[in-house]
């Protein structure tokens, strides 16, 4: 991702900026950090959290974004004012959808990661151990991941449901970047739900461009639906539906 530098100077990152974006009508923010140590954040919580922590992969990371999720600023002149009094960077991050909370976060992603790594090159005092958890293959975890870890399982739904359409959408498209985008987008969302969703299978039917492709990908997204509400009773009835269109799906191929 390509940083736009407004205050600071890309030769040399101070390691802490803040990053801003543009959307449709509001100029949205956030803060970023690199930090000179790896922090394994199991020590400072409670023994019966520290699994939960391990299982989103927050133990050790060096780089984050907070908040994870660009708010809204007053003005973008107000931003050039606080990074001038902190000492920030100040990097424009580009143009973001108002209403698209994930495209946001991976943009916002991308930024902390575009932003370490220059900063592990470039910066004279990069040579921490950050830079060799980062040589030993440790990463941070993505915005988000982090987010899809705070959702509740129904949200967690909704959110795949939009990238479904997304990806339909990119596949009547034949936009195969975004088809690869989004189906990454989707099996990140699929470590945080059960394994008995079938998200790899909702992948890819819903990149069928055959006719039965919709029914047979809103058929698997009900099936979702159901195992979150446990209701047990309908699902045979939902997988039933699944197999006998599968199987003229099989039948006209």
């Amino acid at each position: 991702m390509s940083l736009i530098f407004e205050h600071g100077d890309q030769q040399l990152p101070k390691g802490h900026a803040i990053l801003y974006f543009r959307s449709p009508s509001e100029v949205l923010a956030t803060y970023m950090l690199v930090l000179p140590l790896m922090v394994d954040f199991t020590k400072y919580i409670p023994p019966l959290m520290a699994p939960q922590v391990k299982d989103v992969g927050l133990e050790q990371f060096s780089a984050f974004a907070m908040p994870p999720l660009p708010e809204k600023v007053d003005s973008i002149q107000m931003l050039h004012d606080l990074a001038q009094k902190r000492g920030d960077d100040l990097i424009y991050g580009g143009d973001v959808p108002s209403e698209d909370f994930l495209e946001a976060a991976q943009k916002v992603n991308e930024a902390v990661q575009s932003y370490a790594q220059l900063y592990r090159s470039l910066s004279p005092s990069s040579n921490g151990e950050a830079i060799e958890a980062s040589e030993d293959g440790q990463s941070s975890p993505s915005v988000g991941e982090i987010v899809y870890s705070l959702m509740n399982e129904r949200d967690k739904l909704a959110e795949l449901s939009k990238l479904v359409g997304r990806l339909r959408f990119a596949t009547e498209g034949k936009d195969k970047k975004q088809v690869d985008e989004v189906k990454g987008d989707m099996r990140t969302l699929a470590s945080h739900l059960p394994e008995n969703y079938k998200i790899e299978r909702l992948i890819e039917v819903a990149s069928f461009s055959i006719e039965q492709g919709p029914r047979l990908t809103e058929l698997y997204l009900e099936r979702c639906y159901k195992l979150c509400d446990e209701d047990y009773a309908s699902l045979p009835q939902v997988e039933k539906a699944i197999l006998e269109l599968q199987g003229s799906t099989e039948d006209s191929s």
